[in-house]
This record gives C-alpha cells, sequence and structure tokens, in this order.
C-alpha cells in the first residue's frame, strides 16, 4: 500500500512538473513572437526615416539640382550651336536639321534627305546606317522616310492620278516621258490599279528644266482634265502622237522637289511610309512589297 502511494506521489510530482515547463514554453513562445512583431514595427519604422530622408531635400540640395539640370540643358543646346556654326562653316551650308542620336555624343545631322552623324567636338563624320539591334530597325532610314514624307506632304502638288476602283495603296511616281524603263512601268498601271494600287505622276524630265523632255512634260501636264492627261500620258509613253500644249504648270517645282527629296533616275517611287524605290518592278512584286512596307535592315529575316 505504501508503494503504491509513492508511486501515484511521484506521477503527481510528473505530471505537475510537466504544466509548468509547458506553461513556461508557452510564456516563451508569447515573448518571442512580442519581439519579432516589436522588432518589424522598428524596421518598418527605420525604412520609412530612409525614405524621408531621401525624398526631402533641402533647399539648398533643390537649387544645387535645378541648376545642374539647367547646366545640362544649356550644355546641349551649346553643343549643337557650336556643331552647327563648324559644319555651316565646313558645307558652307547650314544642316536642314541637328539632333542628338541613341549614342551618347554623337549627332545626327540631315541635309535634305542625307542623313550623316557627326561627334560633338566635330572631328569625326560618319557617314551609313545606324542600326537598332534590339529592335532590328534602320535609324536613319526611318530619320530619311520622315523627312521626305514631310516635304511630300507640305510641297508636291498636282499630280496625273490613275486612281483604283479598291483603293489599298498610294505611290506617287516621279516620271520622265522619254524613259523606256518609265514606259514599262506605265504599262503595268492597269494591272497595279486591279490590285488596289493607285498611282501618282509627277514630272522629272532627267536633262533637266528647257529640255525637250521637260517640254512633253508640259504637254502631257496641260492636255486638259484628268482624263485628257491621262490619255497624253500613255501616248507619250507608246511614242504615240500627242499635242503639244503649254500652260501655266508644276513641272518644274516637282522636278526640283524630286532633286531634293533624292530622286535621281527614273522612275522612282515613293511609298506612304516615305520610302523610295528606285526603277522598274513588276506589278506582283510591287503589290507584296506594298504589303510589307516598313524599313528594312540587313539584320531582318
Amino acid at each position: 500500500m505504501i508503494k503504491k502511494l509513492l508511486i501515484a506521489s511521484t506521477l503527481t510530482g510528473l505530471l505537475l512538473s510537466g504544466f509548468a515547463i509547458a506553461e513556461t514554453e508557452t510564456k516563451t513562445t508569447t515573448e518571442i513572437k512580442q519581439e519579432t512583431a516589436v522588432n518589424k514595427t522598428k524596421t518598418t519604422e527605420t525604412k520609412q526615416e530612409i525614405v524621408e530622408n531621401k525624398t526631402e531635400k533641402t533647399p539648398i540640395e533643390k537649387a544645387v539640382t535645378t541648376k545642374t539640370k539647367q547646366e545640362t540643358v544649356e550644355s546641349k543646346t551649346t553643343t549643337i550651336d557650336s556643331l552647327k556654326e563648324q559644319l555651316t562653316k565646313t558645307f558652307r551650308r547650314a544642316p536642314d536639321s541637328l539632333t542628338k542620336s541613341p549614342i551618347e555624343g554623337v549627332y545626327q545631322v540631315l541635309y535634305g534627305t542625307e542623313v550623316v552623324y557627326v561627334s560633338a567636338d566635330a572631328k569625326y563624320f560618319i557617314a551609313g546606317d545606324m542600326i537598332d539591334m534590339t529592335t532590328r530597325k534602320n535609324l536613319s532610314e526611318i530619320a530619311q522616310r520622315s523627312v521626305r514624307n514631310g516635304i511630300i506632304k507640305d510641297k508636291l502638288k498636282d499630280p496625273i492620278v490613275f486612281k483604283a476602283k479598291n483603293e489599298k495603296h498610294v505611290i506617287k511616281v516621279f516620271t520622265d516621258i522619254d524613259c523606256p524603263y518609265c514606259a514599262k512601268l506605265h504599262r503595268q498601271v492597269p494591272a497595279l490599279n486591279e490590285k488596289g494600287i493607285t498611282v501618282e505622276y509627277f514630272m522629272f524630265p532627267r536633262a533637266g528644266v528647257g529640255s525637250k523632255s521637260y517640254d512633253k512634260a508640259v504637254s502631257v501636264w496641260c492636255a486638259g482634265d484628268s482624263a485628257a492627261q491621262q490619255t497624253a500620258m500613255t501616248n507619250a509613253k507608246e511614242r504615240k502622237p500627242f499635242d503639244e500644249k503649254k500652260c501655266e504648270n508644276p513641272v518644274k517645282a516637282q522636278y526640283e522637289l524630286g532633286q531634293k527629296i533624292g530622286v535621281t533616275g527614273t522612275p522612282a517611287l515613293i511609298t506612304k511610309t516615305g520610302r523610295l524605290i528606285p526603277g522598274y518592278m513588276p506589278a506582283d512584286r510591287l503589290a507584296k512589297m506594298l504589303e510589307a512596307d516598313q524599313p528594312k535592315t540587313i539584320f531582318q529575316k
């Protein structure tokens, strides 16, 4: 009996010890959680202080930042003005456009539609295409197209039009009445119209103002209304007789504008994106090209 009481007493002691340990562990866990919460709060407060320190600037710091920005703008302006002066002195003509290129220290220069690049100190002059390797875009060609389109939109007027019924594309064609490949292209006009391609003709007598080709171009343009102009153009291209006429006309202006946008021979085709396509091209091939009319690079598949 005594043994049983001793065993019972021992078990009770062990149970009470277990409860005490459990209670201690519970308190310890709770205290740890509370300490962790306090630490997190302190961390958050520290981060907020850091953000406030970064965000808030003293009046002196603000003044310095503003001055630095102004000096940067002034430096860029000074560089561009200096380059314009040096380029004008070198080429005896001011550039039509001078802007920063994507490459640090290199500037893009435009003389008409001619794109070149020059270093900030004007010591190096670079001729060639600038390619963006990330997008694979020809940045030089994009600049050329933009300038060409701007000139065409503002100044190129009074075409002789062969309009497509279901128009999808419009091409502007600089043509010479005496050019054999211009005549070959003209025979493709019905097929182009069927494919939804409108043809707008502009005169570009390669022999220049006052030449026989120039006089023929004037006669075609002065033939009368749109239908009469179309007939005179077709007859002239096919070496058939047509009336010689004179009137107030845009032939000289079209010829000079063609030279300005980079036309050097005929036929010369301009797409809606400002792309210049030199020479003759069959209707099927031209239609496919117009469908995919984007600046090309040698890196494109």
